[in-house]
């Protein structure tokens, strides 16, 4: 005590002047900082009794938060896990006022190979999350080089049309509203219907012939409304099959990414076996192993083992295993069997030690060399809460190729190796979604969308 006497005596004798200008004397102000002290100490002791004594009941108030927060979250109010293109793979670069701008001209810079195929290969597409697309509701998108309005009419059906009224130009998807199964233009109300033909004019009596505007084919599939693309303006050449299991599984989340690649890189990465131990090796629960390999027996390390097949249409088969290996224990066993759909769909369905999983991964262009990439997540009710927390764990792997996509560019004619002969297949696999009047990278890149 008398140290601590000493140190406030040495504090009034700092800070006070000895004429006691603020009217307190030196004794006066000693007291009211001990009190205060005192008073402090008390209120400490007191708070520190209180939890002693209830811990049991803290402990299983702060457990049943948890617990309803989890059940919200996988029943009532799914996660929504976004991350913005500019969070992953540029972390060397410092943060600052100029960071975007210092990305946005190592993009530019990025090199692009003489042979790179078209950026917008032809097939399903999803364009809108069918769960944000209330009846009556409208969306503006940009994707596949086109701007375009989504809409979901009166009657619960999503449909999609150009963006851009053919009378003046006003934009459908800003503005405009649904009547019926129509889209009407926010400009001077004309309307459009179900298959894009002008239906009505204010002020006049029949709407004028040959007026329309192009309706893209759409239909909604794995808790997403998809578009067909076709550059030869051809009808879908195979339809995405409904899941039966979905009528009974629930949607648990999804997470969204930004990335900058070529689109026929992110299905390629499924082909290429050989990079799953070299980059998704390294624990969830820790990156010490990276630094300190001799830690991955005692932290654990994921060990992987897969199969890639080409079917005879537009679709390749994957098979997938993975352990959680701690010394000689192999822990959390999922088997993945992964389904590749066109160029911008693919289906996993995981079978887990708690019950099965279904991850639906769609890829669509924004531009030439950005995509994005969605995973949603759906599982049976008993199982939701892994399936929630699925959300964020495949979203953490998936980071670690976003880390090297967005910095790398694409080669046409890599060295391949003995272990590479899945890619190989893989990209004459890939090609048939390409035809005669698919649009050329290099035209694509000079009339971009984000001007």
């Amino acid at each position: 005590m008398e140290s601590c006497s000493q140190m406030t005596d040495d504090v009034l004798d700092k800070y006070l002047h000895s004429d006691c200008q603020n009217g307190f004397t030196k004794q006066h102000v000693k007291e009211m900082i001990v009190s205060y002290l005192n008073l402090t100490f008390a209120f400490t002791l007191t708070v520190l009794e209180l939890i002693y004594e209830y811990s049991s009941y803290i402990l299983l108030a702060v457990a049943l938060y948890f617990l309803l927060l989890i059940l919200y979250r996988s029943y009532v109010n799914p996660i929504i896990f976004k991350k913005e293109f500019t969070e992953i793979g540029f972390e060397h670069i410092p943060p600052g006022p100029d960071r975007d701008r210092i990305i946005s001209r190592a993009q530019t810079a990025k090199k692009i190979g003489s042979k790179t195929p078209p950026p917008f290969p032809n097939g399903w597409f999803a364009v809108a999350e069918s769960r944000e697309l209330k009846n009556g509701g409208v969306l503006s998108i940009d994707a596949l080089g086109q701007n375009l309005c989504i809409y979901r009419g009166e009657d619960g059906v999503a449909r999609v049309v150009d963006a851009y009224c053919p009378h003046l130009g006003a934009n459908l998807g800003i503005a405009g509203t649904v009547s019926g199964s129509c889209i009407e233009c926010p400009f001077h109300k004309w309307r459009f219907g179900e298959n894009g033909a002008c239906v009505s004019v204010p002020g006049v009596e029949h709407a004028p012939k040959g007026v329309s505007i192009k309706h893209w084919t759409t239909v909604e599939r794995d808790g997403a409304v998809w578009i067909w693309y076709d550059a030869e303006g051809r009808d879908p050449l195979w339809v995405v099959p409904e899941l039966p299991e979905l009528k009974s599984w629930g949607y648990r989340g999804r997470n969204e990414y930004v990335v900058s690649a070529h689109i026929q890189e992110i299905p390629e990465n499924g082909a290429d076996v050989a990079h799953l131990n070299a980059v998704h090796t390294m624990s969830l629960l820790s990156g010490l192993g990276e630094k300190y390999p001799l830690l991955n027996d005692l932290i654990g390390c994921h060990v992987w083992s897969a199969t890639w097949t080409r079917n005879e249409d537009h679709t390749a088969t994957m098979t997938l295993t993975h352990d959680y290996k701690i010394m000689k224990f192999d822990l959390g066993h999922v088997d993945v069997k992964v389904t590749q759909i066109g160029p911008g769909h693919v289906r996993l369905f995981l079978s887990t030690p708690v019950g099965p999983i279904l991850v639906s991964q769609s890829v669509t262009p924004l531009g030439p060399n950005l995509q994005k990439v969605i995973h949603r997540m759906f599982s049976p009710t008993y199982n939701a809460p892994f399936a929630a927390l699925s959300v964020k764990a495949e979203g953490a792997m998936f980071e670690r190729d976003i880390v090297i996509w967005n910095s790398k560019r694409f080669v046409s004619a890599p060295a391949y190796v003995k272990t590479d002969k899945t890619i190989r297949a893989f990209r004459n696999w890939f090609a048939q979604f390409y035809s005669e009047n698919s649009i050329p990278f290099r035209e694509a890149l000079q009339n971009p969308l984000d001007w």
